[in-house]
């Protein structure tokens, strides 16, 4: 997308530099003035009841997002946890066997 722009950007100057000074300076305050339109533009959508409720819908879903991804970070650490004192259970009693081994020799 921001190449499009460049290219589009390039290609008007290339015309402009075509031209004669006049027209170059008709044609870069008509530019000028296209440029504050479209950031005018901006301004009032981003203020339209839409924008805002987009803004709003957007913030509550990455809240939910946020819960449920805490949620099942903490049922990883759990099952985690647990997985690790089942290792260390069966460690423990692989040693102790081994212990029991080596004595009856």
């Amino acid at each position: 997308m921001r190449n499009s722009h460049l290219a589009v950007i390039l290609g008007l100057w290339l015309a402009v530099a075509a031209c004669s000074k006049p027209t170059q300076e008709k044609t870069t305050d008509d530019l000028k003035s296209v440029g504050s339109q479209v950031g005018q533009a901006a301004k009032d959508v981003a203020a339209t009841p839409a924008v805002k409720d987009l803004g709003s819908d957007i913030k509550q879903g990455a809240s939910e997002a946020a819960a449920k991804t805490k949620v099942a970070a903490d049922q990883a650490g759990d099952k985690l946890k647990a997985d690790a004192q089942t290792a260390a259970q069966k460690t423990s009693d692989a040693l102790d066997k081994a212990a029991d081994n080596a004595t009856k020799r």
